[in-house]
């Protein structure tokens, strides 16, 4: 009877309530009733105003993890009566932060049955729900509304019950544009705002402190759900919290924070709020207080990175690469929640395992670990990300990079994709095919050493352009960049050159348009040359070359 009625409620998806059937292993939360009294039915209208708040994707798309919907209720719910039922209050406040509770499991599974929509059983057409966002533009001199766009909502209408109408279109960076003329005010962010049409809910909650980071597409700072560790950030802050969230920042310790008067009165902001010493965060978060929350990372179930030195994007569809990143500047590693009793997490590195006790709160910094060129793997057993690191900047693009661009009828589309096999599409600028520019390379000027290789035993050494004279005559004798610029004769394929530590090797080609090596059996300065750098990289085509500079060796040594 049990299991049956398990399977009516998963396939009911939610709408009865959520079986505890096979979720917990104590047997007097079995079945449906401990269900109910835990999250009610009232308490799963209201959930659905919470995944719209917090801008959930329907259905859970992007898998956000019991834990982390959890860390986010409490959010959601600290300083404000949501209505919530208090046994479901009760057990929210008396959750663990680690392992899979019950009541973690049961807001995920009521998060992945979501569609969407708001519960509003009294209209005929269900409506989709999104939470405002605030935008603090132009260097923190004013404040705009961002409303995200819907999947299946280009253009809409929404009013402020009994005001103005304002029409949203979707526009750049998936957020939609019509809301310029509604300028955030104290009376909005101290009491909230609900903008609603006959499709669409728009809703910002009221809150105290307000985290911000950097938007990625627009460039300006937003209020965002979780504190990045390492990255950026503002706070604004209303004066009845200044003081809390004051002595919670200085806590930090490390940083300068700048703070000053937000563009709405009642209110201060400050900038440069970043956690760069892992024990001063996870001392902050442990202390506690009324605005802690604005501090807490989010809870992952993925490894992830975070910050670093990057040299560029990736820019080729379907690689899996994180970025690139200059050596020495590797980015930090973000690890998932721990479910071990003992606290650790086993991290993969380029195929070794390790088990840390780490917190997850606070990033990893990769750059501590001495890491050569190339591309990286590190994460988890289940979540690995891969990025490459590189001594200086290299010119031109990775391959594959003209698989992005503009899809174009008429009138180019605003967003990128992928225009494989695409008709027409704007890709960027086409050089013609008569241009041939010179072949280069960078290095950084700490290299002692410099050679280059080709298939048949060629060896010559590299040599950085001379100064121009008018520059020459310009700048001080011991003036050195960072940075020498090669220039790469044709044929050649392996750079391989010298610092103060170590030899290093670097493909001047891909892996597929490198010839097998054919020396000669005299090229004993190839094969030094080669010999010398020959653990740098196990690529199978530069092992072809090690043994064939092993051969070459064994004969002379003969």
């Amino acid at each position: 009877m049990w299991e049956t009625l398990d399977s009516w409620l998963d396939d009911a998806g939610g709408l009865y309530g959520a079986s505890t059937i096979s979720t917990d292993e104590y047997y007097w939360k079995v079945g449906f009733p401990i269900s109910q009294a835990l999250v009610r039915g009232s308490d799963r209208h209201i959930l659905t105003r919470f995944f719209a708040a917090t801008r959930l994707r329907p259905n859970n798309s992007d898998e956000v993890s019991g834990r982390e919907l959890l860390r986010r209720l409490r959010v959601w719910t600290a300083g404000r009566d949501r209505h919530l039922s208090p046994r479901l209050m009760e057990e929210l406040a008396s959750a663990l932060d680690s392992g899979d509770t019950l009541i973690a499991s049961l807001i995920k599974r009521l998060a992945d049955d979501w569609d969407g929509t708001l519960h509003e059983p009294e209209r005929k057409h269900q409506r989709r729900a999104i939470g405002l966002r605030l935008v603090v533009a132009d260097r923190g001199r004013r404040l705009e509304w961002l409303a995200e766009a819907c999947d299946g909502i280009d253009e809409t209408r929404v009013a402020v019950p009994g005001g103005r109408t304002f029409t949203l279109r979707k526009g750049y960076g998936g957020a939609y544009d019509g809301l310029e003329s509604l300028h955030p005010s104290r009376q909005q962010l101290e009491h909230g705002l609900h903008l609603e049409g006959e499709e669409l809910v728009l809703e910002w909650a009221p809150r105290e402190v307000l985290l911000l980071r950097l938007h990625p597409h627009i460039g300006e700072w937003v209020t965002t759900d979780y504190f990045e560790p390492g990255e950026q950030h503002w706070i604004l802050a209303a004066d009845s919290a200044i003081r809390a969230v004051r002595s919670m920042v200085d806590a930090l310790g490390g940083r300068t924070i700048r703070e000053g008067s937000a563009p709405v009165p009642g209110w201060k902001l400050i900038k440069g709020v970043r956690a760069v010493n892992g024990l001063a965060f996870a001392s902050a978060l442990d202390r506690g207080g009324d605005h802690a929350h604005v501090l807490e990372p989010q809870i992952r179930h993925h490894a992830a990175l975070s910050g670093g030195l990057r040299i560029a994007p990736e820019y080729r569809v379907g690689t899996g690469l994180a970025g690139h990143f200059l050596r020495g500047g590797a980015p930090d590693l973000m690890l998932p929640a721990s479910d071990s009793p003992d606290g650790c997490v086993e991290v993969v590195l380029d195929g070794r395992t390790e088990k840390l006790r780490a917190d997850p709160r606070v990033p990893f910094p990769l750059c501590l670990i001495p890491l050569d060129e190339g591309e990286h793997r590190v994460g988890t057993a289940h979540s690995i990300q891969v990025f490459t690191l590189h001594d200086g900047l290299h010119e031109g693009l990775p391959p594959g990079t003209g698989t992005l661009g503009y899809p174009c009828d008429g009138i180019a589309q605003p967003e990128l994709s992928d225009v494989t096999g695409s008709k027409a599409a704007v890709r960027g600028a086409a050089a013609t095919g008569t241009i041939s520019l010179p072949r280069t390379e960078l290095l950084r000027s700490s290299v002692l050493e410099a050679v280059l290789l080709d298939p048949r035993g060629g060896v010559r050494r590299a040599k950085h352009r001379s100064v121009p004279a008018w520059m020459a005559s310009r700048l001080p004798t011991a003036a050195l960049g960072p940075c020498l610029e090669i220039e790469v004769p044709d044929g050649c394929v392996w750079l391989a050159y010298r610092t103060a530590a170590r030899w290093s090797v670097r493909a001047l080609a891909a892996a597929a348009d490198i010839p097998a090596p054919a020396p000669a059996p005299d090229d004993y300065a190839w094969a030094y040359a080669v010999l010398s750098a020959a653990q740098r990289l196990q690529d199978p085509a530069w092992l072809d070359y090690v043994a064939a500079a092993e051969a070459i060796s064994g004969r002379r040594g003969a």
